[in-house]
């Protein structure tokens, strides 16, 4: 499945509030929760259910709910077998996470669906139980269980699972890998065997997390995006024959950044010299990721600032020393450009943020 991301997103300041709908409220047939909290305050989780619902319907009530959570998608059964379905739909941080246990089906994203829903993510799928196959671009893999899949959300793709199964999916956006997309295309599509190696960390990992129903706050949830991405740039670049030159240099790159976020110096100039390059190739690496340079660093900076916002241990502290801690020492253009990107000034956001975790 392709999960919608957050229609206000980067705005991600919603306060957190439980919601009960009756089988009458808001949709045809079922059951249907929701729960929403602050991007940054947990695991967001949205379950839906075909147990309500009368056999005849269920699979039309199936693709109805689902067209609320998934977009871009093009539904199709596979067997005349009666359908049940229950998913889960949650995100950790910037990533969507779903849990989906189904009768047979198959779920296309075509050309013109890839146009209409425009998608910035990777999509990473765990073959839980049951069996499937995987296309994109040529490329073809039967999964089994206990194997991992890698499709770029944004080109064509097609699952196809014919018989009951269970699978935990993952999007990741784009920006947070530090692999090229040509480069990655070298996996996508192809099964991924988790018995050894990374795969052997990254299946049970991420696994857990699929079926982690208790909230994850504040700096939890950040390390869990953080070793998530971790974990799963382990496992692309373990799978490339050769990873090329611009993409272990990236990774030195960030890995150098994210080091020295708290240094109001840190630039350019710097990080260019630090690795042996010339600002204009330090660029031209940017550049290939549609990225800049000082443009990585200030939402890097920005999501730190987030996060402590976020976190009730770091209450105490002004929103001055929350942005000096990572490198933003003029507090009135941090709170400008805090707003531009999370849509409300960093009190509001924590004040935002904090009644979430406490009413959670």
């Amino acid at each position: 499945m392709h999960a919608k991301s957050p229609s206000h997103a980067p705005r991600r300041s919603a306060r957190c509030r439980r919601i009960q709908r009756s089988p009458n409220e808001g949709c045809t047939h079922g059951r249907y929760l929701r729960e929403k909290t602050s991007i940054w305050s947990g695991i967001v989780r949205t379950y839906i259910t075909t147990e309500s619902v009368a056999q005849p319907d269920r699979f039309d009530h199936w693709v109805h709910e689902m067209s609320r959570v998934f977009a871009g998608l093009d539904t199709r059964r596979v067997s005349e077998a009666p359908f049940r379905g229950i998913a889960t739909h949650g995100s950790v941080g910037p990533m969507l996470l779903n849990s989906i246990s189904a009768a047979p089906l198959q779920i296309r994203r075509s050309a013109r669906l890839c146009a209409q829903y425009e998608e910035d993510f990777y999509k990473v799928a765990l073959q839980i139980s049951g069996s499937s196959v995987v296309e994109q671009g040529g490329a073809y893999a039967p999964l089994r269980p206990g194997d991992i899949a890698i499709c770029d959300a944004a080109r064509p793709y097609t699952f196809t699972y014919d018989n009951d199964f269970r699978t935990v999916l993952l999007m990741v956006p784009r920006p947070l890998l530090p692999v090229r997309p040509e480069t990655l295309a070298q996996v996508t599509a192809r099964r991924i065997p988790t018995h050894e190696g990374v795969g052997a960390v990254v299946f049970p990992f991420l696994r857990s997390l699929g079926e982690q129903d208790r909230d994850c706050v504040g700096l939890a949830a950040r390390s869990l995006m953080d070793g998530t991405v971790s974990l799963l740039t382990a496992l692309v670049l373990e799978k490339l024959d050769r990873p090329a030159p611009h993409d272990t240099m990236m990774l030195r790159i960030r890995a150098y950044i994210e080091q020295r976020l708290s240094d109001p110096a840190l630039a350019p100039d710097t990080i260019a010299e630090a690795h042996g390059i010339s600002r204009r190739y330090l660029y031209k690496l940017f550049a290939a990721e549609e990225l800049t340079v000082a443009g990585w660093i200030r939402s890097r900076r920005l999501e730190r600032c987030a996060q402590d916002l976020a976190n009730p241990d770091s209450a105490d502290q002004t929103i001055g020393m929350v942005a000096a801690r990572w490198g933003l020492t003029d507090r009135r253009h941090f709170g400008r450009m805090f707003k531009s990107v999370y849509g409300a000034t960093p009190v509001e956001f924590r004040r935002q943020a904090l009644t979430g975790v406490a009413a959670a």
